[in-house]
């Protein structure tokens, strides 16, 4: 519990330090978004697309899964696609991969990790002999 109220805590400490620094930031934060970008990248902790290229929230429309496997089949990837050019009307996709990726280490390895075998199994195929 207490580890949820310090995130509650970040988060107003970040909300003072958002209107004080610009008083108009959620007032424009809640008008529809307007990004030029959809940024496709991959789930890790530790790859965030808007401090990877410095933009602001509403700035670039962002879909991440493991190991950013673009699978023909994935219906909430092409859902995404669909929804940021004909809706959102996106200038750019950007499709970023990271360094020491462990979805990509695991599908070269090919351990056995439950469900997620599932997901990595798109890339499995394409590279069967590990390096």
């Amino acid at each position: 519990m207490r580890q949820l109220k310090n995130l509650l805590k970040k988060n107003q400490n970040w909300a003072k330090k958002m209107t004080a620094d610009d008083p108009d930031f959620f007032h424009d934060l809640a008008k529809q978004q307007t990004p030029e970008y959809l940024w496709i990248g991959c789930s890790d902790s530790r790859v965030s697309a808007n401090q990877v290229i410095d933009l602001k929230p509403g700035e670039v429309f962002v879909h991440r899964n493991i190991a950013n496997v673009m699978v023909h089949t994935d219906l909430n990837c092409l859902s995404v696609i669909q929804f940021a050019v004909e809706v959102l009307n996106v200038k750019h996709i950007i499709i970023c991969g990271h360094y020491g990726c462990g979805g990509i280490k695991a599908a070269f390895e090919g351990k056995e990790l439950g469900l997620i075998d599932n997901w990595l199994g798109h890339i499995k195929l394409k590279f069967p002999n590990p390096i």
